[in-house]
This record gives C-alpha cells, structure tokens and sequence, in this order.
C-alpha cells in the first residue's frame, strides 16, 4: 500500500501543472479509481503528465449517454470491455488494462439464497433455477443472455442493490475487482449482502482504454505509456496494488467455474494475461467442474 501511495502522490503532482490540457471522463465512481491512476500513470510514463488534466464528467450519466458524449467529442476517454460495436464507433487501445479479471465473475446475493446456490452443479442448474440481475445498457448483458441464463436488468446501476435485497433476482455478477469492494462499500446500508462462496462464472472480457475515432494522438500516447509502464513493471504494480485483496478472497481454485461464449468479442481478440495474479487457470480439461 505505501508503494500505491508513493505512486499516486507522485501522478497527482504530476497533474497540478498549469496549462494543461482537460481529459474528459465520465466513469468516476469508486469502480473505476484504478482504471483512472492507470490512465494517468500512461500519460506520465508517455511523457506528456503535465500536459493533461483529468476531469471527471460532473453529472451522472448513464453508460449509453456517457458513450454518446464521446461520440460527439464532448468527452475523451473512457474505460471498457470490448465488443464489435464498441470497435466500430471508437478507437480502442488494444491492451488488456484489467489483465481478465473483470470476466472472472462472483455473486453478490442475499444471505437467504446462499443454501440454494450451494446445490448448484451445473450451467444448466443456473439457467433453470435462478435468475441474475445486471445493468440494462452493459455490453455483457448480451453474454448472459446469449448463454441462456436469466436476467432482470435495471437501468441504474444502485437500483439493482436495492432488488437483489429485495429477491427480485437471485444473483448478481460481479467482476473479482467489483464484487468485496462493493460488499465493504454497501454492507451496512444491506446487512444481508453477501458474496456467494462456490460459484464463478467466465467470459473473455478484456478492458481497453477508448478514445474518439479521429483522435489518433491521444490514441498513440495512451498506448505508448502503457507499454513503458508495462516493460518498467510499474503497471504491474499498480495493478496487484488495487486488486491482489480481492484475487485472494476469491479463491477460484475452490469455486465451480462455468465457462460462457461471447458473442460480442471482435474477431481476432487476444485473451488477457492473467499471469500476474492467476498463474494455474481455474479453466483447463482437468477440471471437471467447467462447461
């Protein structure tokens, strides 16, 4: 922790520097804080840290709005995982920032569902018995979909805390950087949250940094810091800072893991490297727990 600490003390000085150019965002909520210091850790390491300013959008938007805004050039970046339309409409940045831990999804669920989920074998058990709630405009709505699965969706990401609660869906997927972060954030407000210990899903979900589709520049320098942070380790570092409390609360050894299709991945994706935080695959022939 006094490494991430010493690391950002130094990307906010960085950012104080007069004259610089607005970086317009509208992910801000604590989902993201790992995704935002990365990006400026890429500006830094690109060299041009103290030509840009990073600027969380003021209002709540949701993620179509958010996409629109960038569209029009009204914003200038955002953090996402890819599909073919999201490729389509705007200039990715085509390397991993997450490492694939946001397609390794855990449940967040209420406490009186946890024996029932307990007695899950299969895929098919799930797709039968149980129902998730997701966000209405997230892309991997249509991953869970596609795979059969059941789903109540609501447009507002707090809403969908507020129905779990209330049992109006079963479970609710969440990423492995998601799922104990919000648990900490929310349990006093829903006492019988909880994270449901033996069950995992799969999907290959990578995360890109995306920026307008005529904004090369911006594009190239991303890029460009990203693989400096990468050869000089400190992306690395910045990335099990955040993330290595959560990889090992998972446990995903010990958790039946249901591997899904994507249908919305681009052709010609690459998988995520998971070495840094999953150096054995929880998906291999040997484990028969996966479909």
């Amino acid at each position: 922790m006094k490494l991430l600490c010493g690391l950002w003390l130094t990307l906010m000085a960085v950012s104080a520097c007069a004259d610089q150019r607005p970086l317009r965002y509208y992910q801000k909520d604590s989902r993201y804080e790992y995704r935002i210091q990365l990006l400026q850790l890429a500006l830094l390491k690109a060299g041009v840290g103290n030509e840009f300013r990073l600027r969380p959008l003021q209002d709540n938007v949701t993620a179509a709005r958010g996409l629109a805004l960038l569209e029009r050039g009204q914003l200038d970046v955002a953090f996402l995982p890819t599909t073919v339309d999201l490729e389509r409409r705007f200039r990715a940045v085509k390397i991993p920032i997450l490492r694939g831990i946001l397609g390794y999804r855990v449940f967040l669920v209420h406490k009186h569902s946890l024996p029932a989920l307990s007695l899950v074998k299969s895929l098919d058990d799930l797709r039968a018995r149980f129902v998730a709630g997701f966000g209405a405009q997230w892309s991997d709505i249509d991953i869970l979909r596609g795979n059969r699965l059941k789903v109540e969706d609501s447009p507002q990401y707090g809403l969908l805390f507020d129905m779990l609660m209330e049992m109006r869906f079963d479970y609710f997927p969440r990423g492995l950087n998601e799922a104990w972060k919000e648990l900490e954030e929310r349990q006093a407000q829903y006492p019988d949250l909880a994270v449901e210990p033996t069950l995992a899903l799969y999907y290959p979900y990578p995360v890109y940094f995306f920026v307008g589709k005529g904004d090369e520049t911006l594009a190239r320098l991303i890029e460009k810091g990203l693989t400096a942070a990468l050869e000089d380790g400190s992306f690395k570092q910045l990335f099990l800072a955040h993330h290595q409390p959560f990889l090992d609360q998972a446990q995903l050894s010990r958790r039946r893991v249901f591997l899904l299709q994507n249908p919305t991945l681009p052709a010609e994706t690459e998988a995520p490297d998971t070495h840094w935080w999953l150096p054995e695959s929880p998906l291999n022939e040997s484990a028969p727990s996966v479909e």
